[in-house]
């Protein structure tokens, strides 16, 4: 009987190749996987932006859809405008702040980032493990700068829809201004009365003392009849109470306005530090691009290091096999 020995050992020797084969590969999955799980953010922030930014565009719609009706004078009443400014008031305000959680907490998001993945410590746990920092870092700093983009966006586009809503309200008061001045000026100089008596108070002579104003002020009512003096009384009142009403409606455009105006400085405000953290990673790049370049000669150096090493580990291998052999010959 021949010896099958030589072919049995030759056999398992190539199901040993396959099963190192088979766990190498399937530890590659392993790792690729958990890389790929490193390389994505498990957060609602893209979407909450994407909401706040319909609802924007939504708000910027009505405006564009009452605005005529708004301008117009004849198109809407002083209250339906009333309600309006208050109403676009309060959704603005809601969207404003929420657009202040989402930068809050995308800054607290990138420090985080910064002190415990980007940190020059991490890099070296990175080089340990076998894993790909240069990567990693340039995941992050794309994704920092994407966010930072978006928030601005937004930013823009907030203030945007304030600037029509403060420019409409601007307006309307404007045109209460314009309609208030002649209010005074339209008041009859004589008073025409179906009576006997006429008295034109607005063209008597300049009084020089209080004695003769209240002297000339009795004559005159005198003179007037009680339905005169009640007719002057109820004209006098039914004025007063139609100045306090302009008066009043004045006050709420102005406050609307001045909540409009802080508002607009809020936002100018977080557009300028947006503008400004994205200059200063702008001025970061080449300092990222310097360090990047540099890990990667380190990390070209350290695979010709462990070449070589892997390479003297193989030959003193050899030589002990071969050593071996020539022992168990001897032998």
């Amino acid at each position: 009987m021949s010896n099958l020995t030589p072919l049995f050992n030759k056999y398992v020797e190539v199901i040993n190749e396959s099963l190192d084969k088979s766990v190498n590969d399937g530890l590659t999955s392993n790792e690729s996987s958990r890389n790929a799980m490193q390389l994505k953010l498990d957060d609602s922030f893209i979407k909450e932006c994407c909401d706040l930014l319909k609802v924007s565009s939504e708000l910027r719609k009505v405006l564009r859809v009452v605005e005529q009706e708004y301008r117009n004078e004849s198109g809407m009443s002083e209250n339906e405008k009333d309600d309006i400014d208050t109403e676009l008031r309060l959704q603005l305000q809601k969207y404003v702040q929420k657009f202040k959680h989402l930068q809050d907490y995308e800054q607290k998001r990138q420090k985080l980032i910064e002190d415990e993945v980007l940190s020059s410590k991490n890099n070296m746990v990175y080089f340990l493990q076998g894993k790909n920092s240069d990567k990693v870092t340039l995941f992050h700093r794309s994704n920092n700068e994407f966010r930072s983009g978006i928030l601005q966006s937004l930013n823009m586009w907030l203030n945007s829809v304030s600037n029509k809503l403060t420019s409409m309200q601007q307006e309307r008061l404007d045109s209460q201004r314009k309609f208030d001045e002649p209010i005074f000026n339209s008041i009859p100089s004589e008073l025409e009365i179906d009576s006997p008596v006429s008295v034109s108070v607005t063209q008597s002579q300049p009084l020089e003392t209080t004695k003769d104003e209240v002297k000339h002020y009795e004559e005159t009512i005198s003179k007037l009849t009680q339905e005169q003096i009640q007719l002057l009384e109820t004209e006098h009142e039914e004025l007063l109470n139609h100045k306090n009403d302009q008066l009043k409606k004045v006050e709420n455009i102005n406050k609307t306005i001045l909540e409009i105006a802080t508002i607009q400085n809020e936002l100018a405000s977080h557009l300028q530090e947006q503008s400004q953290n994205i200059n200063n990673i702008l001025d970061n790049q080449d300092t990222i691009e310097v360090n990047i370049q540099e890990g990667n000669k380190q990390l070209t150096k350290a695979k010709r290091a462990a070449g070589r090493t892997a390479k003297m580990t193989t030959y003193m291998a050899i030589l002990l096999g071969l050593f071996i052999l020539l022992l168990d010959y001897v032998g």
